[in-house]
């Protein structure tokens, strides 16, 4: 058979394994297949709306309010920033990869003091330091991203959780890339904010950015001196006029509501049915599900040689940054998977993008009927760029990993 063989030219699109957006469950995008609603009508806001956040704190493992938005999870994380920072706070930033340094731009652009306890890329999290260092500089809040998507790695949120707690800062924590992929326990680890998108663990289309806020965090926004600079994403404003009295808002019980800015209908819809399909599978499963996937996923790639990116203490289970092979361009393997063989995989970001590959396992993507064939399109693509191993030891590897977790 030629090498030239396009095996993806009859399929209308690549199977998405990147860090996010991930594949879509069929029920959720059914649910945009409906007429157009009307944002601010009642029943929008009873029905579609409401329900949907209060499944939300479920999955967030919260009582606080979740809040829902158009926007991304940058939206979200500026959101937080904004709502809670005023110019001149001191804000401690945990940077240990792309989006620790993203965090630290938005707290420029929001005007804090901001000071980064800087994190080797793929390396371990030094929380003694890092206790120090928060008693010195005693912020007003300390950032961290739980899940660092640029390098694949998982940093402990509960145990940086009680540094903040300990020099009374309030914890924002990034979730955009664990949030219903791990076990985020957003109540018992201390999180005021939690920022979140809805498109990668979560498995719903990109557009919805998500917050959940505690009351520390709605009382900081209500001792403010001054007005947040943003009118739409000033988190305060959803507690002045849209969540119920009874739920430590303004409005009174029963009353109509006012949305602070518009909400996209149809992705609230497909939320709602993702948010439900999540409860339904039920939480334990659903994380013990993306660390089966990962580990066999992990198991496969050392089969073929391959090492991965971060210390292996701080593995991710919903994305998997691994090293290419010497004289391997990342950029050709993730052209000639997608091109080829019909998987869409990721390079490395930034300073390590021309010497790592990106794999996602999130949502329905954290399964054999996906892992299996993205291991068999990276080692035939591997083998077309001249590197060779063992043909087929990679999906026989992670299928053991199936077959020993089962």
């Amino acid at each position: 058979m030629p090498a030239t063989m396009n095996w993806a030219q009859c399929h209308t699109r690549p199977v998405l394994m990147i860090p996010g957006p991930t594949e879509i469950p069929f029920p959720v995008i059914q649910a945009m297949n409906q007429p157009p609603a009307i944002q601010y009508d009642r029943h929008f806001d009873e029905q579609v709306l409401e329900p949907t956040t209060l499944a939300l704190r479920e999955v967030f493992q919260t009582k606080g309010e979740v809040i829902l938005m158009p926007g991304s999870g940058r939206t979200a994380l500026e959101a937080g920033a904004l709502s809670v920072i005023e110019p001149g706070d001191r804000v401690l930033v945990v940077g240990a990869g792309q989006f620790g340094i993203l965090m630290r731009e938005i707290m420029n652009r929001v005007g804090a003091d901001w000071s980064e306890f800087p994190v080797e890329w793929g390396g371990r999290l030094d929380l003694d330091r890092l206790a120090r260092e928060a008693q010195r500089v005693r912020p007003k809040a300390l950032t961290l991203v739980h899940n660092e998507t640029s390098t694949g790695t998982t940093y402990p949120a509960a145990e940086v959780g009680k540094i903040a707690r300990s020099v009374g800062a309030l914890f924002l924590l990034d979730t955009v890339s664990s949030i219903a992929g791990l076990d985020v326990r957003t109540d018992e680890w201390g999180v005021d904010l939690n920022m979140t998108g809805s498109q990668k663990c979560l498995a719903a289309p990109l557009g919805l950015a998500l917050v959940s806020v505690s009351p520390r965090a709605w009382e900081t926004m209500e001792r403010r001196s001054k007005l947040a600079r943003s009118y739409a994403y000033d988190l305060l404003r959803w507690r002045e006029h849209w969540i119920p009295v009874s739920r430590g808002g303004k409005i009174p019980d029963g009353s109509p509501r006012r949305q602070p800015v518009s909400i996209p209908t149809h992705l609230t819809a497909a939320m709602r049915v993702a948010a439900t399909l999540i409860l339904e599978e039920g939480l334990a499963h659903r994380f013990r599900r993306h660390e089966i996937a990962a580990g066999a996923l992990r198991r496969g790639l050392a089969a073929m040689s391959l090492e991965m990116f971060p210390d292996p203490a701080i593995l991710s289970n919903t994305v998997s940054c691994v090293k290419t092979p010497k004289g391997i361009d990342p950029s050709a393997v993730v052209t000639l998977m997608r091109d080829r063989y019909g998987v869409l995989i990721g390079t490395g970001l930034d300073k390590i993008r021309t010497t790592t590959l990106r794999i996602g396992t999130m949502g329905v993507t954290a399964s054999p009927l996906y892992v299996l064939p993205t291991l068999s399109a990276l080692e035939l693509a591997l083998r077309d760029l001249g590197y060779k191993s063992e043909p087929g030891a990679c999906v026989a590897a992670a299928q053991a990993a199936f077959a020993d977790a089962a």
